[in-house]
């Protein structure tokens, strides 16, 4: 098996996947999207016997995340001819894709899921997307108001948007990628410390022991030798920061050594208070 992204002059190449694969989508809706999104996007494609058999896309958004601008990737068109499933070229791809994204320092990744079973063993979580359809005629100072993350609808955002006229609820899917990045935008109630061990079998750089230092607007990672306070998996983490799991709900707090204080700790951390994202690619 070959992974690979595509040049531009091969993008057109995928097409003939995503419409074996996308049997809903209609004949306008496709051309309106290579014509739109992949003039900027990436395809990252796996081959086999010189056919391009799987592929995912990446399509790049601005988010405002707590008022600073961070760039993080849809994954789209998430695909792979039928008569070569069940072979691990998903598992390939995303993998690819992933560490892709950390070494460029995308705080996190998202994606619509077709089935949410499909993402769970590689850390993606509901993230609690709020979706109302009167949302989108509001701007960004609106939004902030309510919302600690959200799609930036700047010329980039309009330069690569596809108008299409049907709308509907789009639960989403997170996953943390470069942690640094992320916890740079999440504060506490007061400062604080927490000596925390993360599990990510796909991301080494994530996977280890950090002391978490707080401030009231952001928090930074370093690497520590000290004894964990708290083990928590990157997918946990992720549902947490993103308000979806009480600390109480949290696996393995309660059977911590200080389980009380790891707790107040836990509270006073700033976790996301709105989210919302209403993109269809």
């Amino acid at each position: 098996m070959e992974i690979r992204y595509l040049s531009q002059e091969e993008k057109e190449q995928s097409r003939t996947l995503y419409e074996e694969v996308f049997v809903e989508d209609e004949e306008a809706f496709v051309e309106a999207y290579y014509r739109v999104k992949a003039r900027d996007n990436r395809i990252l494609t796996a081959w086999e016997e010189g056919q391009l058999v799987s592929m995912l896309h990446r399509n790049p958004y601005t988010f405002r995340f707590r008022g600073k601008r961070v760039r993080a990737d849809y994954l789209v068109a998430v695909a792979t001819r039928y008569a070569f499933r069940h072979r691990g070229l998903m598992r390939g791809l995303l993998t690819r894709a992933l560490q892709d994204m950390e070494r460029e320092k995308l705080p996190f990744t998202f994606l619509m899921p077709a089935d949410e079973a499909i993402y769970l063993p590689f850390d993606f979580r509901l993230m609690g997307n709020v979706d109302e359809e009167s949302l989108a005629r509001r701007g960004g100072d609106s939004l902030s108001r309510e919302y600690d993350l959200f799609v930036e609808k700047d010329q980039d955002y309009e330069r690569r948007h596809i108008s299409w006229p049907e709308w509907e609820a789009t639960p989403m899917m997170l996953r943390l990628v470069y942690l640094p990045g992320f916890a740079a935008q999440i504060g506490a109630e007061e400062p604080q410390s927490l000596v925390i061990r993360v599990e990510d079998p796909i991301l080494p750089e994530n996977d280890g022991t950090f002391l978490w230092q707080f401030e009231e607007e952001g928090s930074r990672l370093v690497p520590s030798g000290q004894e964990p306070e708290l083990r928590i998996s990157v997918a946990d983490l992720g549902s947490f920061l993103c308000g979806m799991t009480g600390t109480k709900e949290l696996p393995g707090v309660l059977q911590m050594k200080n389980p009380e204080a790891v707790l107040e700790k836990l509270e006073r951390i700033r976790v996301l208070s709105g989210i919302y994202i209403n993109e269809t690619v």
